[in-house]
């Protein structure tokens, strides 16, 4: 009886250790076809997969680098310019994280059991009380709210969509610096 118990633990085992086998040449597999489609016209790619994440990045032919992380990207308060909602925190494999030579965007998504018009509210207000010299738009349509707010003086753009969930809200901030004119 042990034995079959001991030799069931061993087939399992060794299934699961293929099936993470498959599941990392698949990765490797795949990053090898994205760095092909990306490096053409002199462009260098170094693509990263692991487990819904993703890691690239670029050399251009005049040396400028380029880099984009999503799924597993670490964004805090101060990348955004704006609070998280209280309560809550960056869902699981919804940040990003992009530097260009241009400049940079940060973008999280957020869930809140409140109502998007009370979520809207908080984010209308933070964004309104850094406005002065800047341009901020407001737009709603039912259940559905996107702030904005940019400065043409130091080339920044932040924007909040809120909108209606299952079960609240659905919050994606997303912060831009340096935009081109």
């Amino acid at each position: 009886m042990k034995t079959s118990a001991l030799t069931t633990l061993t087939v399992a085992l060794a299934l699961a250790a293929c099936g993470k086998t498959q599941e990392a040449a698949s990765e490797k597999a795949a990053e090898k076809i994205i760095e092909s489609a990306i490096s053409k016209d002199g462009t260098k790619a170094k693509v990263e997969l692991n487990e819904g994440s993703a890691k690239i990045t670029t050399t251009d032919a005049q040396g400028k680098t380029s880099q984009m992380e999503m799924g597993s990207a670490k964004v805090s308060e101060a990348d955004l310019g704006v609070p998280f909602y209280p309560g809550t925190k960056p869902a699981e494999g919804q940040a990003t994280r992009m530097t260009t030579p241009e400049g940079s965007m940060v973008s999280v998504g957020l869930h809140s059991p409140d109502a998007p018009d009370k979520v809207a509210a908080f984010y209308r207000d933070k964004l309104k009380a850094g406005s002065e010299g800047k341009q901020l738009t407001d737009m709603s349509s039912g259940d559905a709210h996107m702030i904005t707010l940019g400065d043409d003086k130091t080339k920044q753009i932040t924007q909040v969509t809120v909108s209606k969930a299952d079960k609240g809200s659905d919050i994606q901030i997303t912060a831009h610096k340096g935009v081109p004119k």
